[in-house]
């Protein structure tokens, strides 16, 4: 799960990301040589234009609502390690579950033949120059941008309020739950159309903690012979 955390009253957001398909593919320190990998082609090819937005949608949290809203969060409050999504291309995706099938299908010769993070980012991530082309425009802004995932999943950048609003069009708001502060996006942001190939959101816009939704109903043990839990 992806959690962010109240550092202070000055900074709000903490996120720390991993592309789960290049954990999955990462489990062993074989690389795999055999693969002839293909320069990933460039999908940001439209100039900027802050006039022609797409709206990223579903990013409110349920608990920033009217109720719990107690006004827009300061300008000036400091914003830290918010997670930019990178998404995959359609090849990119249609190529990544042929592999998967071929992992796990012996006789195949890429049967367990597992990709490093780094190796899955060059295979399956954007591009290097549409990378720089997101980061210029976050810098172009005002905001930071910082680690990128290695299996380039997710894009890190830091800023203020102010400048995350002006950047993505959106409003911060401060919300009360439970008599605990929190900050959290009112409205769903919005970005340049021209990035939409690439940029697919954010792993969150708020400080709302994850609530385990499992329980443990008991010990259980398993028969290899019989093959009967």
């Amino acid at each position: 799960m992806l959690r962010r955390l109240l550092r202070s009253p000055r900074v709000f957001v903490r996120a720390i990301a991993v592309c789960p398909l290049a954990a999955l593919l990462a489990f062993s320190a074989q690389a795999q040589t055999n693969a002839q990998t293909l320069p990933v082609a460039s999908r940001i090819t439209q100039p900027m234009n802050d006039s022609s937005l797409v709206t990223l949608k579903g990013t409110v949290h349920p608990l920033a609502n009217a109720r719990n809203d107690v006004g827009e969060a300061p300008a000036d409050l400091s914003v830290t390690g918010v997670q930019l999504k990178l998404k995959r291309s359609p090849d990119q995706e249609s190529a990544l579950q042929e592999l998967i099938a071929n992992l796990h299908s012996p006789g195949s010769a890429s049967y367990h033949q597992w990709l490093t993070p780094t190796q899955f980012g060059q295979q399956f991530g954007p591009s290097d120059q549409d990378i720089q082309t997101i980061e210029a425009w976050v810098q172009s802004h005002g905001m930071t941008a910082g680690t990128l995932n290695a299996g380039k999943g997710t894009l890190e950048i830091s800023g203020t309020v102010g400048q995350l609003e002006d950047t993505f069009h959106t409003s911060i708001h401060k919300y009360m739950v439970n008599g605990q502060p929190h900050y959290a996006n009112a409205t769903d942001p919005q970005i340049p159309a021209a990035l939409a190939p690439v940029l697919g959101g954010f792993v969150s816009l708020n400080n709302f903690s994850f609530h385990r939704t499992s329980r443990t109903l008991g010990k259980a043990g398993y028969d290899p012979q019989t093959h009967q839990a």
